[in-house]
C-alpha cells in the first residue's frame, strides 16, 4: 500500500504558500513547484516590504522614491515636474498623471495656487504589482509601520485610508479591491503624500 504522507505534505505546503496545485502528475515535480512558489512569494513580499520602507522614509523629505525623487511637496514647481518627466499623459480632475511603464510606478501630481506640488500620488506598477503596492496589506502596514495615526473611510468607495504622519507630511495608504488589476483585493491601490494638516 502506498503512503499518503508525501501528498499530505504537498497539500499542506500549497495551503501555507497560497499556491494551488491542479493535478499532480508527478509528486516530485509538485513538491519542487511548491518550493519555487514559496521562494517567489517570499521574494516578492521582501520587495514589497523594501518598497514600503522606501516610500515611508522618503515621505519625511516630502517626496516619493524612484524616478520622481527630488520633486518635493511645496518646493518643486509644475515646470520642474514637466522638465523632469515630460508632459503628463492625461489630467484627471486636479491630478496630472504619468502612466505605468515597464517596472516603473505611475504617479499623479496636483499643485498649489503658486504652482508648487501640493500632493503626489503613487499608483504602483501594473506589471509585477505583487512586488510593490499589490502586496501591501493592512497587516503589512501594521507590522512595518505600526498602528496608523488615522483610519478613514474614503467617501463614495469601499476603500479605507490608513494615514501615517511623517514629520511635516502625511502618507495616505488607500486600501481596497483593485478595479484595474484583478486579484489584488484589500491591498494598497495608491499612496498619497501631502503636507500634514
Amino acid at each position: 500500500m502506498r503512503s499518503t504522507k508525501p501528498v499530505v505534505k504537498v497539500i499542506a505546503a500549497s495551503v501555507l504558500t497560497g499556491s494551488v496545485l491542479v493535478g499532480v502528475p508527478s509528486l516530485a515535480g509538485s513538491v519542487h513547484a511548491t518550493s519555487n512558489q514559496a521562494e517567489i512569494s517570499h521574494h516578492t513580499n521582501q520587495n514589497a516590504v523594501g518598497y514600503l520602507n522606501e516610500i515611508y522614509h522618503s515621505a519625511f523629505e516630502g517626496e516619493m522614491p524612484g524616478y520622481v525623487q527630488g520633486l518635493n511637496i511645496n518646493q518643486a514647481t509644475k515646470k520642474e515636474v514637466h522638465n523632469k518627466l515630460g508632459n503628463p499623459g492625461m489630467v484627471d480632475h486636479q491630478f496630472e498623471l504619468y502612466g505605468w511603464e515597464m517596472g516603473q510606478a505611475g504617479h499623479g501630481f496636483s499643485y498649489n495656487k503658486d504652482n508648487t506640488i501640493a500632493e503626489i500620488r503613487n499608483f504602483g506598477t501594473g506589471v509585477e504589482r505583487q512586488t510593490n503596492l499589490g502586496r501591501i496589506t493592512p497587516d503589512l502596514l501594521g507590522n512595518q509601520l505600526g498602528t496608523a495615526d488615522k483610519i478613514l473611510n474614503v467617501p463614495g468607495t469601499d476603500e479605507t485610508d490608513y494615514v501615517y504622519q511623517t514629520g511635516d507630511y502625511e502618507l495616505h495608504f488607500v486600501i481596497g479591491d483593485n478595479d484595474i488589476i484583478k486579484g489584488f483585493d484589500q491591498t494598497v491601490n495608491h499612496v498619497n503624500l501631502k503636507k500634514a494638516e
